[in-house]
């Protein structure tokens, strides 16, 4: 990550109380708070707690807008002709968005003790919470561009990230309390890397690189992983559903495709190197396709 990235990052926890306390225009009298800066840094407060902050000032002109409601505080920093857009509400409730170099960013975030952030040093980020106690975070942390959406709902965790050049699509969706969705993109050559997850304790990881498309889906507790990485483009796709389910999809070789699938508490491990693994629990299925062979 851009060492100014870091420092921005950093900083933004600290910048609406700052700036309240240096501006004697900050206070206001409703719990409804809101900013719009091109080429200036301001920031605003009101005696609840709800507050708002714009951050143009380098590299102007620029797009920083922040909305916060019920409570909730709203940031939004963009540099070197980024857009960055935040929005909030809800007690406790925080959304934070940094961009620059024309990159966007856009945070949002409703109900109480939630949070969203989303930071792009190029390209365009998303992040979206709902509900209360969710959390959803998106990052491209380097020059290549690309996509990075998180969505997370009902107190849910979702995470979306480009790690490095090429660019990409990292998608993450979560739904309902201690469930995680992580999507990332990274080792350059850019490809897809989608994950969902629904339904307590679930957890949907997926990474590509190379080109690769990865693709987890866990529902009712599954824990699923899909991993692609190839100088070309292959495809892991892993689908689980049940408590104690474990599965894994792995691709390396261009062109290659392996799925693997587990329900009720099964097994599912499937590779485009090696043999793959099926091993049924509780009347559930355990199935995989791939070039390394197939069981179930």
């Amino acid at each position: 990550m851009p060492t100014r990235i870091v420092q921005m990052v950093v900083a933004i926890a600290a910048l609406v109380l700052a700036l309240t306390m240096t501006r004697t225009d900050a206070f206001a009298h409703s719990d409804k708070e809101s900013c719009s800066e091109t080429s200036a840094n301001v920031g605003k407060m009101n005696a609840d707690g709800t507050g708002v902050s714009c951050d143009a000032e380098t590299g102007a002109p620029n797009k920083a807008t922040a909305k916060a409601t019920d409570e909730s505080v709203a940031s939004s920093e963009a540099l070197d002709g980024g857009n960055s857009a935040s929005s909030a509400s809800g007690e406790g409730a925080e959304a934070d968005a940094l961009s620059e170099d024309g990159a966007k960013a856009t945070a949002t975030v409703s109900g109480a003790n939630a949070g969203a952030g989303a930071t792009s040093a190029s390209g365009t980020t998303k992040a979206t919470a709902k509900g209360d106690d969710s959390e959803a975070d998106s990052f491209i942390e380097d020059t290549g561009g690309g996509e990075a959406t998180s969505t997370a709902t009902d107190g849910a965790e979702a995470v979306a990230e480009i790690t490095s050049t090429g660019g990409g699509d990292a998608v993450a969706s979560a739904t309902d309390a201690t469930a995680m969705a992580f999507s990332k993109v990274e080792g350059g050559g850019g490809g897809k890397a989608n994950s969902d997850s629904s339904g307590e304790g679930s957890d949907a990881a997926a990474f590509a690189e190379g080109g690769g498309v990865a693709k987890a889906t866990a529902s009712k507790g599954a824990d699923v992983t899909a991993a692609a990485g190839a100088a070309g483009s292959c495809r892991a796709i892993a689908n689980g559903s049940g408590a104690g389910s474990e599965v894994e999809a792995q691709c390396d070789n261009t062109g290659s495709v392996v799925t693997a699938t587990a329900t009720k508490g099964s097994f599912a491990f499937g590779s485009d190197s090696g043999p793959p693994t099926c091993t049924p629990m509780n009347g559930g299925k355990a199935k995989v396709r791939s070039p390394g062979g197939n069981c179930g």
